[in-house]
């Protein structure tokens, strides 16, 4: 039987009562429907991951016993921050959810030369800041990570090139010359992927002007949502852990 997972940024300790949120409240006891002694497990990276008991279960108000720990947070052997590039409707909200699934750490979302999607109103960024976030959350809780990505504010192209300068940077170009077999990272990389219209002449000679390495993946041009998922899945695949 597969058991509820619900992300809990708050402490977690043993034999402790926990107050749920009204949203994951809502989510057990209307969308689930669970009721008084279903168990669902708790986690945070900080914590790890705990199994509980649902001890009340209200329209908007639950909470639960926590009972025993199952699982403690270990850091993955490879750490990525995806510097993502912005782009319109779902194919965002895709490319976020995958990219938990697969094992970002963090993600920044790009403004880029190609890239048409700008946020001028603040409350609208807020808005679409807190909707990514929910994606994320809702990504690690469905995959089995213990940690949540965290979903930064957007950032001018430019400015992210000296963002995480002290890791391995890649930007994945159908036109570079350089293979991901030719390559050797530490620790640690930074990843770009570019909008629906990639990234121009310009940002590309930055890039490498930077010490950003251009890679090619493949001969094939691939969707903005379809590039960091097969980047990071190649990746993981020969530096980190799939």
């Amino acid at each position: 039987m597969r058991v509820t997972r619900l992300h809990y940024p708050d402490k977690l300790t043993v034999n402790s009562t926990v107050e749920l949120s009204a949203e994951a409240s809502h989510y057990l006891t209307n969308v689930l429907r669970l009721r008084v002694g279903d168990t669902v497990s708790l986690f945070n990276a900080e914590d790890g991951e705990y199994q509980a008991t649902l001890l009340t279960a209200g329209k908007n108000a639950a909470s639960v016993d926590v009972q025993k720990q199952s699982a403690v947070y270990s850091a993955p052997p490879l750490a990525i921050h995806l510097f993502l590039g912005i782009s319109r409707g779902d194919r965002m909200d895709f490319a976020i959810q995958k990219s938990v699934e697969l094992g970002v750490n963090s993600i920044t979302p790009l403004y880029s030369e190609f890239g048409e999607v700008k946020f001028k109103q603040a409350e609208r960024l807020a808005r679409k800041l807190q909707h990514w976030q929910k994606i994320a959350v809702s990504a690690a809780e469905q995959c089995g990570r213990l940690d949540v990505p965290t979903v930064e504010g957007p950032i001018e192209y430019r400015e992210s090139l000296q963002a995480d300068n002290n890791c391995t940077q890649l930007l994945f170009d159908a036109s570079a010359e350089l293979n991901l077999g030719d390559l050797e990272v530490g620790d640690s990389l930074a990843l770009f992927t570019g909008p629906e219209g990639g990234f121009s002449a310009t940002e590309l000679s930055l890039a490498a002007e930077s010490g950003v390495k251009l890679v090619r993946l493949g001969p094939r041009i691939l969707r903005t949502e379809t590039a960091p998922i097969a980047a990071l899945a190649v990746l993981q695949h020969r530096f980190g852990d799939l």
